[in-house]
């Protein structure tokens, strides 16, 4: 027994090193922030969406310009006279009224451009709350991971403690394995919580996108709460600040833009449009049979035109197109409505969520400190040999339980009123 329980302490003791003696990066919330929001790949599209939409726009502006194309064409004939013959010229064209619809594309393409902007930031949000939810709960876990190690030094102190009262006849042999399972459990408690922040941290490095296989250790300021972090604001204030910082709002108002710009484009098909066309063109051609060579004419040349479409009818695509629009525009008018709702309700839900986590983390915070307390008070009395060893671990039992439950309610407050921040537009600090 004594053998196996030295060659499993041997074995935890050299996990632990090895597991500290890895490369660490020490990274705090904000500098992973940072790090994601340069290489997540889902930021990294929205980035890319953006710089397309600033493309699309600078084309919308373009087609405000005329269009200039230049030709040229030499040829030659043979027959009863060989003629040469050789053009070139200069042609644009500008187009004066279309119905509106470059200014209504332009107008669209500059609104697109606005929205991947808030796009990216929306997706930065999202890839936020990941990140704080991984973060806290690699933070947690090492918490508990402190207070875990204090348990084993208690608990070793107390097999070692109860092997010498063992060996001279004054514990029973149950007592004594008693305290040797519960040394054992400590140990194996030690390094389940070792392997889950390991996992934890794989779960960070995959939101970062983090390429190297470094150890990541969170770092926070502090184990309490302050007064302010316990401080909740009303809910319409929350709201109100939510409304004004999360994209998402300004996003789902402007797809009901962009659909009536749709419809506008689409009345302008029913509209004449006038357009101005000019050129230039210089023509040279010659006999080449004759002797000397007879030059047939030519010279420069030049055109004015002013043209002018009207629309008559196209089979009804112009009809259809109007009539598909109006469609889409209803259909925005309603995921702008049902989007508005959802997010008041989101909103909503993660505030009650974050006062009733608040409530919890305060019992928890009273509870735990009592039972510790009374933890300790059994400590003394066990080694002073007023109470049995059954009693002293029931009561570690219930102080760990009490642990467990304060650490969970803790960082599930922290988490929740993060997350809040996060909503409000807050900078997000630990």
């Amino acid at each position: 027994m004594k053998k196996g329980l030295a060659f499993v302490t041997i074995l935890m003791l050299v996990l632990g090193h090895c597991a500290q003696a890895q490369d660490t990066v020490r990274l705090t919330l904000d500098s992973c922030l940072r790090y994601a929001y340069q290489h997540n790949v889902n930021v990294r599209t929205a980035e890319l969406n953006r710089e397309a939409a600033q493309v699309a726009l600078t084309g919308a502006k373009l087609n405000f310009l005329p269009s200039v194309s230049a030709s040229a064409s030499s040829g030659w004939a043979w027959g009863e006279q060989d003629t040469r013959s050789s053009n070139c010229g200069v042609n644009a064209s500008l187009t004066l009224f279309n119905g509106f619809s470059n200014l209504r594309n332009y107008q669209q393409a500059q609104l697109t451009a606005e929205q991947r902007e808030l796009m990216v930031e929306q997706k930065q949000n999202e890839i936020c709350s990941q990140i704080i939810s991984a973060y806290l709960t690699i933070l947690m876990n090492e918490e508990k991971l402190t207070f875990q190690q204090e348990v084993l030094e208690t608990s070793h102190q107390q097999q070692l403690e109860g092997e010498v009262k063992y060996e001279v006849g004054r514990l029973l042999e149950s007592d004594y394995q008693l305290l040797e399972a519960n040394y054992l459990s400590a140990l194996s408690d030690i390094e389940n919580t070792r392997l889950t922040i390991v996992n934890n941290q794989l779960a960070l490095r995959t939101l970062l996108f983090w390429e190297e296989p470094f150890v990541l250790t969170a770092m926070r300021g502090g184990d309490s709460l302050s007064a302010e972090e316990q401080h909740l604001e009303n809910f319409d204030s929350v709201l109100a600040q939510a409304r004004r910082a999360m994209p998402d709002w300004q996003i789902s108002e402007m797809n009901v833009d962009i659909a009536k710009y749709n419809v506008d484009m689409a009345k302008a098909a029913y509209m004449p449009s006038l357009s101005v066309n000019a050129g230039a063109s210089y023509s040279d051609g010659k006999v080449l049979s004759d002797d000397p060579v007879t030059n047939m004419g030519g010279g420069l040349g030049s055109s004015l035109t002013l043209g002018l479409s009207i629309p008559i009818l196209n089979r009804g695509n112009s009809y259809v197109q109007y009539k598909q629009s109006k469609i889409n525009l209803r259909e925005a008018d309603l995921t702008n409505y049902n989007t508005q709702l959802m997010l008041t309700q989101e909103i909503e839900s993660q505030y009650l969520n974050t006062r009733q986590s608040l409530n919890r983390f305060r019992t928890t915070e009273a509870m735990v400190k009592a039972y510790h307390a009374s933890y300790e008070v059994y400590v003394l009395k066990y080694a002073a040999g007023a109470i049995t060893t059954v009693e002293m671990l029931q009561q570690q039992d219930k102080y760990l339980s009490a642990l467990n439950e304060y650490l969970q309610n803790k960082y599930s407050y922290i988490l929740d009123s993060k997350l809040l921040d996060n909503y409000t537009g807050k900078e997000i600090k630990l």
